[in-house]
């Protein structure tokens, strides 16, 4: 995994044997001027991921009690994953490397087990859970990740193969 975001990254390798332009420079400029409340974010989940997919899975129990009671334990992993990923996205500022990482597999396993639906629903509790528990800076740099995780989860199977296809591509 690198430890520098996609857009950075690419822009070294595009500058090589020659100075970075004004506007190739914003992206980087942007990255420093929100590394403190990123920062901050990824602190957040990470002190309260724990309880946060508790209460999430908790209340994802009343709704499909029959899945909880068979998938519980990796719902739980699933859901910890996810944030940990979304964690480590905000840190990079890198919507691309949590798409890449998380969103594609995640949703590829969902659809050939048929969970697509049911995670769907439990990724809402998340989501009314965090927006219940979190401050609202921390939620400007959550929600995009999460509304991922929604649009993927959302796409039909045969879409859904066909974005895979286009993310690799093929």
């Amino acid at each position: 995994m690198e430890a520098i975001n996609s857009t950075l990254a690419e822009l070294i390798v595009e500058s090589e044997g020659r100075y970075l332009t004004s506007a190739e420079l914003q992206p980087i400029e942007r990255y420093l001027q929100t590394f403190t409340e990123r920062f901050k974010t990824y602190e957040i989940l990470q002190a309260k991921a724990e309880p946060l997919v508790r209460h999430a899975l908790k209340k994802f129990a009343t709704l499909h009690p029959d899945v909880m009671q068979k998938h519980g334990k990796r719902c739980h992993y699933d859901m910890s994953q996810v944030l940990r990923y979304i964690a480590l996205a905000i840190l990079r500022d890198d919507p691309r490397f949590f798409n890449d990482s998380m969103v594609l597999w995640e949703t590829n396993i969902l659809t050939a087990y048929h969970r697509q639906n049911s995670c769907l629903v439990a990724y809402r509790c998340l989501k009314e859970t965090m927006e219940t528990y979190l401050p609202p800076q921390a939620l400007k740099y959550i929600e995009p990740y999460l509304e991922m995780m929604f649009q993927a989860l959302d796409l039909p199977p045969k879409l859904m193969a066909t974005v895979q296809k286009s993310a690799v591509g093929l």
